[in-house]
């Protein structure tokens, strides 16, 4: 919970770039003691030779420091204008805004610690460059104090879902990125946040493999598949989904080699009944995540890539049983603007000195700061 009352209120920007690594969101929100309220969004374009190259840095065990040290900066440069050309698309100036809270690009994520291996968290895209180009207040690097604190330094939306939902109400908040993550609120407060396991990466991994396409399209290739019941069980028999939160995951698990790695003979099935076997793993490892945790039915509010997916949307709901499921969108953002929003408000939080007690969604101890401020 906060430690004191904010102040600081107006417009602040949200950047974030997540597992797809195809573009940055840039999310300007207004955001008072009362009322988060969403003003302009921007997506900005990452060149498709720089999403490879970052794809592939994600998942490698080699790497050359000189390049990351490069990628740090470009992708600071491209936070940066992805900021500028958010206010100039809305005809604002920068110097409206309060702070820019940017996620950064995460290149590696361990939260658990193995042996004499101390867990850490990566994300780059330089602040300072942030902070420079654009001559405003910027605060990143959110993930590190709380994995310091002996916490996964992950999920942290939930705090801003809460923010979102109110002091008294109940329900989900369920964001299928690349990976999905549920926050459970009772009655204002947050019983667990957590990483269900896979959202899209899998099914984008399928996909890019076999189409030649980012993502199956409201999941029509999947519905011409048969879900194949045997592959599903042993793929959710991973230790992963046994485990009570808090916990947290991230591509450097979930991925293709996972998939190769939990499967007999993936030449034995036709690719559609795989699209369609993998969507239901979403589907039912989401659902499980949140009958198993919750205390009472409630709605499950949907956000992220995975919103637009009517097949896996239609299998979530299947799953889910008495719990309605819908999107964001009731709540007042639309399901690709949340992750962004969440990061404008986690940087109105640092900057009225907020800190918060994660220990039912990370594990952490005690009241933790999120962010690192970067002045103008």
């Amino acid at each position: 919970m906060p430690n004191s009352t904010p102040s600081k209120s107006g417009l602040f920007i949200g950047l974030m770039s997540g597992t797809s690594v195809d573009g940055i969101d840039a999310a300007l929100v207004r955001i008072d003691d009362e009322s988060i309220q969403l003003a302009h969004t921007y997506t900005h374009d990452l060149p498709e030779q720089l999403t490879a190259e970052l794809h592939r840095l994600s998942l490698s065990e080699t790497f050359c420091v000189d390049r990351i040290g490069q990628l740090h900066r470009i992708l600071g440069d491209l936070f940066a204008e992805a900021s500028l050309c958010l206010m100039q698309q809305c005809g604002a100036s920068m110097t409206e805004v309060v702070a820019i809270g940017s996620h950064g690009q995460t290149i590696r994520h361990r939260p658990d610690a193995v042996a004499s291996a101390p867990a850490f968290t990566w994300q780059i895209g330089d602040a300072h460059t942030i902070a420079q180009k654009t001559g405003v207040t910027t605060v990143a690097d959110f993930r590190g104090r709380d994995l310091a604190a002996g916490g996964q330094a992950a999920p942290l939306a939930p705090l801003f879902h809460r923010a979102l939902l109110g002091e008294t109400q109940s329900g989900v908040v369920l964001n299928i990125g690349g990976l999905a993550n549920a926050t459970i609120l009772n009655k204002g407060q947050i019983d667990h946040g957590f990483d269900t396991g896979p959202g899209n990466t899998l099914i984008d991994t399928w996909c890019r493999e076999h189409l030649d396409r980012p993502f199956d399209t409201d999941g029509e290739w999947a519905r011409t598949g048969n879900i194949q019941p045997a592959l599903l069980s042993h793929w959710l028999g991973d230790a992963y989904f046994a485990k009570a939160p808090p916990k947290s995951t991230g591509r450097e698990y979930f991925n293709h080699d996972w998939l190769v790695a939990n499967s007999a003979s993936l030449s034995r099935y036709q690719p559609a009944d795989i699209a369609a076997t993998l969507t239901e793993l979403t589907a039912v490892s989401c659902a499980q995540g949140i009958i198993q945790n919750a205390s009472a039915p409630a709605k499950i509010y949907v956000c992220g890539g995975g919103a637009h997916n009517a097949f896996l949307m239609e299998r979530i709901q299947v799953h889910s049983g008495v719990y309605q499921v819908t999107t964001t969108q009731e709540l007042g953002i639309h399901p690709d603007w949340i992750e962004a929003a969440a990061f404008a408000w986690l940087a109105y939080t640092r900057m009225n000195d907020q800190r918060f007690d994660l220990h039912s969604i990370t594990g952490s101890e005690g009241q933790v700061p999120l962010g690192v401020v970067y002045p103008a």
